[in-house]
């Protein structure tokens, strides 16, 4: 007897490591099934079961630690355990909602990281081509003071023309008029000096 409590004893021994290296974390699954049932009470005929998730509409509650009458979506009338009744959806349901909005939400982030890596690109293209606009911009500048400056010496010319023919013509009827006070005595003298001859 002591020899065959001893092998138990020592098998226990050997088994129990294997046990405790067995053990990991484990949930309870969210998956619930409650019975559907012809009448508020346990023994009452089976109708058919609900799924956690699935919609039912409430027709009458005995209270929430008693039973409800629900109608399920495919029409089945029943009664069920009131307190597995909730406004809200399944975790499970919001759960999917959440990681579908979710992965939108990421799809769209990729998307305008995408849009902006062109974004950058482009302006790293255009760079050069806003530098040569600014500089275009800088000489346009310079080519409007040229030209203002340009017109304001050919006004300027244009003066000092004016002023020289006006000169010249001052000069030259200046000119005249000492050549005319020269030679018209002279002239005068002369056709003196023919008519006294001819006496």
């Amino acid at each position: 007897m002591k020899t065959s409590c001893s092998k138990f004893l020592l098998l226990a021994l050997l088994a129990m490591p294997t046990l405790a290296a067995a053990e990991k974390l484990q949930y309870i699954d969210d998956e619930i099934s409650v019975t559907v049932r012809d009448a508020p009470r346990n023994d009452a005929t089976y109708l058919g079961v609900v799924k956690s998730g699935d919609r039912v509409t409430l027709i009458e509650s005995l209270g929430p630690q008693s039973f409800a009458k629900i109608r399920t979506e495919n029409g089945t009338e029943g009664w069920v355990t009131a307190r597995f009744l909730t406004d809200e959806p399944a975790a499970k349901d919001a759960l999917i909602s959440v990681r579908r909005e979710l992965s939108q939400a990421q799809s769209r982030i990729r998307s305008l990281e995408t849009d902006l890596k062109t974004a950058q690109s482009e302006l790293q293209k255009a760079g050069p081509a806003l530098e040569l606009a600014t500089e275009n911009d800088r000489l346009r500048a310079q080519i409007t003071e040229l030209q203002r400056g340009a017109e304001e010496v050919r006004q300027r010319y244009n003066e000092q023309k004016a002023r020289r023919r006006t000169m010249l013509t001052g000069a030259g009827l200046v000119g005249a008029g000492i050549l005319g006070g020269l030679i018209l005595p002279w002239l005068g003298r002369h056709s003196r000096r023919r008519r006294w001859g001819d006496f």
